[in-house]
């Protein structure tokens, strides 16, 4: 038994080499493209760019799914289920497998990095004083009474006339409905130095983790605070994914 149990995680430890292996590859040659088609890109919403990573970071979550079907045949399945090795083996194959993991994220973390170079920071602040230069020279289309939006948004929002209550519809700018899908970068951005902490800790502190998660989403929040209760379920969800929601 002692010895199957040392093939078997050697075995292991070795297809998470390999497919440690096929990620850098992967990466290293994706990201000059990526980086380029993002420049190249004319379209303001940089679909084509947008196309490209999510098939990347799609392909590297096919790699954690396969790595957990393994990890559940051959570490979990019932021919350890007996035996005084038995913990010690499985919390060696499963640190490995939360190392694993890790590479995933930080691959997906420089992908996402190497295609949003632009300074997000900027760009955001640009568009509120963008809004704050139009926020008061809206009409209602019906009674032609001056509106004053009360806040940026970003989607296309009912605005009440305070004269007459006819429901104006305000379509935001193409640079803030840009912001929109460029605020989780933004907030990554603005928490790098956090998930850096976390990542350098050896081992891995789960605390690290969730102050991290917290702090990214709170900016998230700030910078889009309409989208704060679906960003909480996503939160929510990433506590759960990682094991960290009992901290």
């Amino acid at each position: 038994m002692e010895e199957t149990i040392r093939q078997t995680q050697e075995r292991w430890f070795i297809f998470l080499e390999k497919l440690e292996a096929r990620m850098e590859e992967m990466c290293t040659a994706a990201i000059p493209e990526l980086v380029k088609v993002f420049d190249e890109d004319q379209d303001p919403y940089k679909r084509a760019h947008g196309r490209m990573l999510a098939g990347l970071v799609g392909q590297l979550y096919q790699m954690m799914e396969k790595a957990n079907e393994v990890k559940e045949e051959k570490i979990l399945g019932p021919a350890f289920s007996f035996g005084h090795n038995t913990h010690t083996f499985r919390e060696a194959c499963f640190e490995r497998h939360r190392e694993f993991e890790e590479r995933v994220h930080q691959h997906i973390a420089q992908l996402r990095e190497a295609a949003g170079k632009q300074d997000l920071e900027s760009f955001y602040q640009e568009q509120l004083a963008a809004f704050e230069r139009i926020r008061d020279q809206f009409t209602c289309k019906q009674c032609g009474g001056k509106i004053t939006i009360p806040k940026m948004f970003f989607i296309a929002t009912y605005i009440t006339c305070p004269w007459c209550q006819t429901q104006n519809t305000f379509m935001p700018s193409t640079g803030a409905q840009i912001m929109l899908h460029q605020a989780r970068s933004l907030a990554e951005q603005r928490t790098a130095h956090l998930l850096k902490e976390y990542e350098d800790s050896r081992p891995k502190d789960p605390a690290l983790n969730k102050k991290y998660l917290r702090a990214m989403f709170d900016e998230w929040n700030k910078i889009t605070p309409d989208m704060a209760a679906e960003n909480e379920k996503f939160y929510l969800r990433l506590l759960k994914d990682y094991n960290i929601d009992h901290l």
